[in-house]
């Protein structure tokens, strides 16, 4: 069953469009078109407000295994019932055909997979020329695995190289020792027990900041082939009201249907990506200060009034 929101689209309303601090998945949903998947939903599938895009979904596990999986999350969360059931690890993307899709979700998926360079391979085979993958992954120093070191370029690439499809104990373990004991609703299992729990739910295998995947991203392009250009990206922003801006960072690639040198494109990728970055960052400290404009206005009123706090 091909998931579509052709059929209900609500009409636009400029007063829900308004800016709520970091980025948003409805505004990121703008370069989605055709006819794509989403590689694990969750409980959270991405929303597609605008006409002209389908999907499928794609997981590792039925509705129910999901409840039965992650019961700390309660009777609110509800689990589409995924169109492929697929395992990452073991499968890639092997039900698609090579360039059978307009487009790619790919939402905090990656830092849970074994190796992370044949998914993006994967990704790049089934995407059409000028396909786009949306990929989102934890800041790392924002979540639990803030006390946990980047993984660098060599270890995906080993990984890959290895051919590797599951995650192996040392992993798991170090997973461990880096966020501490399970809390909560299996708070109390053996040591053995957490860590077969673990490899049932999957961990954050791996972990990142912007700057350490983009390492990943531009071997890719230029040690393996992939033909990504930069179309967008988002950082991680504390000052979002929304809770995936807060910690999530990502890019919004397509395959280009451009011919360049690898490692031209390479360069091009990087060097788009930088620009892009400090462009956000001065934007970002521009709406910093016309945020703070009222206050100090504020600020000046209390000092006139109160001649003590000058």
């Amino acid at each position: 069953m091909r998931r579509t929101r052709d059929a209900d689209h609500e009409a636009f309303d400029p007063t829900k469009a308004a800016y709520r601090g970091g980025w948003s998945r409805t505004a990121l949903a703008r370069h989605l078109e055709g006819e794509g998947i989403e590689i694990g939903p969750g409980h959270q599938p991405w929303p597609l407000p605008y006409e002209g895009a389908s999907l499928k979904l794609v997981d590792k596990w039925t509705a129910d295994e999901c409840r039965a999986l992650f019961p700390e999350l309660g009777e609110a969360a509800v689990f589409p019932e995924p169109d492929v059931i697929c395992d990452l690890d073991a499968d890639g993307l092997a039900p698609f055909d090579d360039a059978s899709v307009d487009f790619v979700i790919a939402s905090q998926i990656f830092e849970h997979v074994a190796n992370p360079l044949r998914l993006l391979d994967d990704i790049h085979r089934v995407l059409r020329p000028g396909g786009v993958v949306l990929l989102l992954l934890p800041d790392r120093r924002r979540t639990f695995d803030q006390a946990r070191s980047a993984t660098d370029v060599e270890h995906v690439v080993a990984e890959y190289q290895a051919g590797v499809t599951e995650v192996d104990d040392a992993h798991i373990t170090e997973f461990m020792e880096h966020t501490g004991p399970l809390t909560g609703t299996f708070a109390g299992l053996s040591r053995e027990e957490e860590i077969e729990l673990h490899r049932k739910r999957s961990i954050h295998v791996h972990a990142w900041h912007e700057e350490d995947f983009l390492a990943v991203l531009v071997h890719a392009i230029g040690d393996m082939g992939h033909a990504w250009e930069v179309v967008d990206a988002v950082l991680a922003d504390e000052d979002a009201v929304e809770v995936d801006p807060r910690h999530v960072f990502g890019f919004v690639m397509r395959k280009s249907t451009v011919t360049l040198p690898p490692e031209v494109r390479a360069r091009r990728f990087e060097h788009v990506y930088w620009t892009w970055f400090h462009e956000w960052h001065a934007a970002h400290r521009i709406r910093g200060e016309y945020l703070m404009k009222p206050l100090r206005r504020f600020g000046r009123r209390v000092r006139r009034r109160l001649p003590g706090l000058r």
